[in-house]
């Protein structure tokens, strides 16, 4: 194992990071028992198909509604309503209305957050070992929904309690929002950086017209955050009780300029891109097909067995078609299952020989979050 130095006239800072992200996260891996347990309990590429009833589960799980009018009326009667605070409004506007075309970038982030989030609570167990409870597997889920137009991103991190879920997402402007303003004042005003002012999670709003924040932290119970990308958020303790077992689950309701980010392939395509990097396993709920070998119908071997007669009344002796008979008869059959996406293995780890100039850029540019190349680096 190797550590990296990158230097593209880089901070102490970011520098000490870097030769720090080797040695901390070579510990911070799936070990094959946990990723053998996040396998069999969420789907793997070899896995195989649901039965119709599991799908229509999936369906009314992936639902971006998912309650009762019970628990409707009992989350209006709890839920309190905040005022984003002057800033945040003010980049939530600026991000709704933007032009921006790398849209994708939202993603990137919401995958970076989970990231952090997985981190946190990993940290935390090494010193508390109840810290994991029963949800001890470590991983990001996506799924979506292409008649509810939903978005999901679930995480088995950290979550967040109530005054956590209230001040980092509305009432408390962090010092990066005014610098993140400000950056985008400028000539060379990129939407793409907002990652590096810790205020990514507003970047759902390129895509989406209302989102909704569901998390569970150790020391709370399960609170739902959520807005419609106006001046305002609402937060009410989740009447279901704790689904998460612990984590943050993130669902967007897509604008109508967003239905690619509903496309299997894409999601695919952008996931396998921005996840190069990311040590936890991440996984998406989608559809695969495979033809498989049915039993023939009881009409057809039926009529296959009733005897031909002639006009005379003698049966038929039909010739057996050999052919035929080594020919099942198949059919395609679909299926939804979540698949592993990310199964690299960390730059880190490999032999600085068999990385490419391609591949330590795009490491820099994952951890600085820059779009500018490293001038130059150093590997150990």
């Amino acid at each position: 194992m190797g550590d990296i130095k990158v230097v593209p006239i880089l901070s102490a800072t970011l520098i000490c990071f870097i030769i720090l992200q080797g040695a901390f996260l070579s510990g911070v891996h799936v070990d094959a028992a946990e990723q053998a347990s996040a396998d069999n309990g969420l789907g793997t590429n070899k896995g195989g198909g649901t039965a119709s009833d599991t799908l229509d589960k999936e369906a009314v799980k992936m639902s971006y509604d998912g309650f009762s009018e019970e628990e409707k009326k009992i989350m209006e009667g709890t839920s309190s309503k905040q005022e984003f605070q002057a800033e945040v409004g003010r980049l939530m506007d600026i991000i709704i209305n933007s032009l921006y075309k790398n849209k994708e970038v939202f993603l990137r982030e919401l995958i970076s957050n989970a990231s952090d989030a997985l981190d946190k609570i990993r940290f935390l167990a090494v010193s508390s070992a109840d810290a994991l409870g029963d949800t001890k597997d470590f991983g990001i889920w996506i799924s979506f929904n292409e008649k509810l137009r939903t978005l999901t991103i679930k995480d088995t991190g950290v979550g967040m309690t109530k005054d956590e879920l209230m001040n980092n997402l509305g009432t408390l402007a962090k010092s990066g929002t005014k610098n993140f303003l400000e950056s985008l004042s400028g000539d060379n005003a990129d939407m793409g950086l907002i990652g590096q002012f810790g205020v990514g999670f507003y970047s759902v709003y390129l895509v989406a017209d209302k989102v909704r924040v569901v998390t569970k932290n150790n020391e709370d119970e399960q609170y739902i955050w959520e807005s419609n990308a106006d001046s305002s958020f609402t937060i009410a303790k989740d009447p279901r009780g704790n689904t998460l077992g612990r984590g943050t689950e993130i669902t967007m309701m897509l604008k109508e300029d967003a239905g690619e980010f509903l496309r299997q392939d894409k999601l695919e395509e952008i996931v396998s891109h921005h996840s190069e990097f990311i040590t936890f396993p991440i996984y998406l709920h989608k559809k695969t097909s495979e033809m498989v070998e049915v039993e023939a119908d009881e009409e057809e071997e039926k009529e296959k067995k009733e005897p031909q007669v002639d006009e005379d009344g003698l049966e038929i002796e039909e010739e057996e078609d050999e052919e035929e008979d080594k020919a099942p008869k198949t059919e395609r059959v679909e299926s939804w299952d979540y698949h592993r996406l990310n199964d690299n293995v960390a730059i880190w780890s490999r032999d600085s020989k068999e990385i490419t100039d391609d591949e330590y850029q795009s490491f820099f540019k994952v951890i600085s979050k820059d779009t500018s190349d490293a001038s130059t680096w150093i590997h150990f």
